[in-house]
């Protein structure tokens, strides 16, 4: 009896990053020759007919503005339609950053896209994956875009819109959509009207003066991930209103990037969001604001099971004059007469705590913890964040302040371990990171 066929994937990564040498990397001549030398190597790796039961997963990372662009698309379309590529990733970076895109760039390059798109159709047929930066494009070109990708299962949009205070209306039904990223994308409002399969969300600075989203039919909708240091100009969110529409959220993250608390406090109408919630992170959380307060969001979810939060404390943050005049003041409207809830008991199993000192707050809060949720399995405890910004700042200090409080030996260990009754009171085990 024959033996059924063996199959598997050959995974290739053609990314312009990897080809680009030189600290110049504006310099259109340096582009060019790396787009050359990344032609020669596509046609390497798939102009040549492949093994039986062998497809190839590609990963493109390529620049609209160089000659060889279309040479590399059309022997990605090629091997497309031989059968040789199962799948493509394609992300479409700009030459300048993000900070250097103004709004003609990004005209030129929503423009580039789809002149591109439309020379290479099998290869946008084909997607799983596709991240665009910094690009504006009409309606009708978002829409036709996306549409045309009818295998697409990731999509990110970093710095793209179809105009300032614009709306996004979202409506595939068709979709195999089951992530979405949106970064810092000037839209007033993006409606979710229709994503059968979007499964996890990411939202991240938005600069709407209301409401910057809202949901329509997303039945699979698992994960939400917020993020947003709120301006000026922008007021606080309902939390109960942004998930409105979600029906079974499982995990939910909100970043407020050490600036103000944007959600606003609520009653019995959190409680209905977070009715499933079994995953829960609060991170950003400026260093100076207390932490029982979040206790709070806790006694909302009665099926939590994880919880997480991370300080913020960053010395490298420009708190010049101007720079604190495009943020909205620092506050926290749930530090306001917060008293903890002494007769409920929470569920949780683990613990997680990032930024932590060893500082009579933190210990409080971690004690608060460990005395609601009896049934706490893990606690964990780690380090902030490495940030290059602070490691300057630091070393241009001549009495450096900015030394880490983070219980780092044995002996330090045990002794935050004896202060929070690890052994004793509770059974948790404490994992020092």
């Amino acid at each position: 009896m024959e033996a059924p066929p063996f199959f598997y994937s050959l995974y290739v990564s053609l990314q312009i990053s990897d080809f680009l040498h030189s600290d110049n990397s504006m310099d259109p001549i340096v582009i060019d020759e790396a787009m050359a030398c990344m032609t020669k190597v596509a046609r390497m790796s798939l102009s040549a007919p492949g093994k039986k039961g062998i497809s190839k997963d590609v990963s493109l990372g390529l620049l609209l503005s160089t000659n060889y662009l279309y040479d590399i698309g059309k022997i990605v379309c090629k091997a497309v339609d031989n059968g040789e590529v199962k799948s493509v990733d394609l992300e479409l970076p700009t030459v300048k950053s993000f900070a250097d895109c103004y709004e003609m760039d990004m005209l030129q390059h929503a423009k580039d896209i789809i002149c591109f798109f439309d020379a290479t159709a099998p290869l946008f047929q084909h997607l799983a994956r596709l991240h665009i930066h910094n690009a504006r494009f009409s309606e009708l070109q978002m829409n036709r875009l996306l549409n045309s990708c009818e295998q697409l299962q990731q999509l990110v949009l970093n710095n793209c819109d179809t105009g300032d205070e614009s709306v996004l209306k979202i409506d595939m039904p068709h979709s195999n959509i089951s992530y979405l990223k949106l970064r810092s994308c000037c839209f007033e409002k993006v409606e979710f009207l229709c994503l059968p399969k979007l499964s996890e969300l990411h939202y991240e600075l938005w600069y709407s003066l209301n409401t910057p989203f809202s949901f329509g039919i997303v039945p699979c909708l698992k994960e939400v991930r917020l993020v947003c240091s709120i301006a000026y100009y922008q007021s606080g969110h309902n939390l109960s209103e942004l998930l409105h529409g979600i029906e079974e959220l499982h995990v939910l993250t909100l970043d407020f990037q050490g600036e103000k608390v944007w959600m606003l406090q609520e009653g019995q109408k959190l409680h209905t969001s977070f009715k499933n919630l079994n995953k829960l992170f609060i991170h950003g959380i400026y260093v100076r604001f207390g932490l029982l307060w979040t206790k709070k969001l806790l006694d909302a979810a009665p099926s939590l099971k994880t919880f997480g939060i991370k300080v913020w404390d960053h010395v490298c943050d420009d708190n010049s004059e101007e720079t604190r005049s495009l943020y909205a003041k620092r506050t926290n409207p749930w530090e306001k007469n917060y008293k903890l809830n002494g007769s409920r008991h929470l569920h949780l199993t683990k613990l997680e705590f990032g930024g932590f000192m060893a500082v009579k707050k933190h210990l409080q809060f971690v004690r608060a913890i460990i005395e609601h949720a009896p049934g706490l399995e893990t606690i964990l405890l780690e380090d902030k964040d490495p940030c290059k910004q602070c490691d300057e700042v630091s070393n241009n200090l001549t009495c450096s302040s900015t030394g880490s409080m983070f219980p780092r030996n044995k002996c330090e260990q045990d002794t935050i371990r004896s202060q929070l009754g690890i052994g004793a009171s509770c059974s948790a085990h404490i994992i020092f990171k």
